[in-house]
């Protein structure tokens, strides 16, 4: 006879809050590379700063690294992993009582999957993702709203759905990769720069050797850093740059 799972109503430190705030401040340390590579200097006519510049970024600099950060504390909360079987009951749960929602003390994956199909009104499920995990995440002030009971139940309700519709799917890639293809491929497509897959040569331990190479891959090796570090400390599946571009120029061989 098969076992009903319990519900998990509290979790580990939501990566929302400490996991945002690492990473931010990694990416401000290393803003000169990445805001070069995203032409975010040429575009505003300024100097780069000096390498290792202990100097506050400008508040342009801090928006931009803010939406970067942002992209990697959602991949962050997405490769967080629990039994399917608990995620569900515990779903289904908060759908009963959302107030439980407003302990924020939910698992990083109870939040993940309710701000996903999350709704204010009839928009598209997932569109104010950041109304359910606060200013720490936003992007730009002021553009989220505080969560109703209501819409969270609801959330909550449609996401059990997106879960039983992803189990019989099948085996899925990684979500992180998705999700960092997403935003911050359009990130990088603001600069102007074209995506393109290409194959460059590299001499690797005497050896001509060709890899796939060029600027969106100097962006992401850049920026990936501080989310690679995060997912090694937590003993998480890792994300790759490769997996990334390849979803970014739609060219991901499908699941057999």
């Amino acid at each position: 006879m098969p076992t009903l799972s319990n519900a998990q109503l509290m979790g580990p430190d939501s990566p929302w809050g400490a996991a945002f705030d690492q990473m931010y401040l990694e990416l401000c340390r290393d803003r000169g590379s990445i805001l070069t590579a995203l032409g975010f200097y040429t575009e505003h006519d300024l100097p780069p700063p000096e390498e290792n510049s202990d100097a506050i970024p400008t508040t342009d600099e801090q928006e931009e690294l803010r939406q970067i950060a942002s992209a990697l504390t959602v991949a962050a909360a997405a490769s967080a992993a629990m039994p399917a079987g608990v995620l569900a009951a515990t779903l289904l749960t908060v759908s009963k009582n959302p107030g439980l929602f407003f302990t924020r003390e939910l698992p990083a994956p109870v939040e993940w999957a309710i701000a996903c199909d999350y709704q204010r009104d009839d928009e598209p499920p997932g569109t104010h993702w950041r109304d359910v995990w606060g200013d720490q995440v936003a992007a730009f002030p002021g553009e989220i709203e505080q969560p109703t009971d209501v819409n969270i139940a609801k959330a909550a309700g449609a996401a059990i759905v997106s879960l039983q519709k992803t189990r019989k799917a099948g085996r899925k890639h990684n979500r992180a990769d998705r999700i960092l293809a997403d935003r911050l491929g359009d990130i990088f497509r603001r600069s102007g720069q074209p995506v393109r897959r290409r194959r460059e040569p590299v001499m690797r331990q005497g050896k001509l050797v060709y890899v796939e190479g060029g600027p969106v891959y100097d962006f992401f090796e850049l920026v990936l850093k501080p989310l690679r570090a995060y997912l090694g400390e937590q003993r998480l599946a890792p994300v790759t740059t490769e997996t990334i571009v390849r979803l970014i120029t739609a060219d991901f061989p499908k699941a057999s």
